[in-house]
């Protein structure tokens, strides 16, 4: 982690990050409504066993 001193330096750092983000987190938006449309919201649940 990065340690700042000055909060406008910071702020556009994370801006920065987020920008490259985003292109990510909107296609994964797309995906999910369109799993919506289909009337497939996720995959079915994994059944979890426990070994005691």
């Amino acid at each position: 982690m990065i340690k700042y001193s000055n909060t406008d330096v910071r702020v556009a750092d994370i801006l920065k990050r987020m920008q490259k983000a985003m292109p990510e987190i909107k296609r994964q938006i797309e995906v999910y409504n369109k799993r919506i449309k289909s009337g497939s919201r996720l995959k079915s649940p994994t059944a979890i066993s426990r070994n005691v």
